[in-house]
């Protein structure tokens, strides 16, 4: 469950702050300081999947960003072909209907595919609290359309969303420092 919650969150991160923290594949390399307000140049991605900023960097990028964004209230697994496995109790998503086992096929009509990772990523990075959005899922076989309105995220799993992070940067760290020794 915890590697499950943990893909979300960075899938869920990776498309907030998809110029800053990419966890999923391909993360830009920091070529100069990043700030809350703007992140820094960037190099061409490499297919590492660790952070590229440093902890306090990511850390004042991350509470800027997401504190503004849109949230859902879903956990999934990309790699699992985008099933649901878990609806926050009193979330947007709940409140429009998903439930564990829907399958997120299209996100505003552009459909959830590799290929298409650059507009989605875009548009997921400009959600913000009231802003209506429109799935398309399925669910045994069935297909329907799924309208939610994006809630501020709730301090809680801000926090945790955030620590989960800072538990990789602190895990990097740790293996960097052993390596030197």
């Amino acid at each position: 469950m915890m590697n499950v919650l943990r893909y979300a969150m960075k899938a869920a991160l990776v498309t907030l702050a998809a110029t800053a923290c990419a966890f999923a594949g391909a993360t830009p390399k920091v070529a100069a300081k990043a700030t809350a307000q703007e992140p820094a140049k960037e190099t061409p991605k490499t297919p590492e999947k660790k952070c590229q900023y440093t902890t306090q960097e990511c850390l004042n990028y991350m509470a800027a960003r997401l504190k503004a964004s849109g949230w859902i209230g879903i956990e999934y697994d990309p790699e699992k072909g985008n099933e649901i496995s878990r609806v926050l109790a009193g979330s947007p998503a709940e409140k429009a209907g998903l439930i564990p086992g829907d399958r997120l096929v299209a996100l505003n009509g552009v459909e959830i595919k590799k290929e298409n990772q650059p507009a989605l990523e875009k548009a997921r990075k400009e959600w913000a609290p009231g802003q209506k959005v429109r799935y398309t899922v399925t669910h045994d076989g069935l297909s329907r359309q799924v309208d939610i309105v994006l809630a501020p995220w709730p301090a809680d799993i801000l926090a945790r969303y955030i620590g989960e992070h800072m538990l990789q940067h602190a895990e990097d760290d740790a293996a960097a420092l052993n390596s030197k020794r």
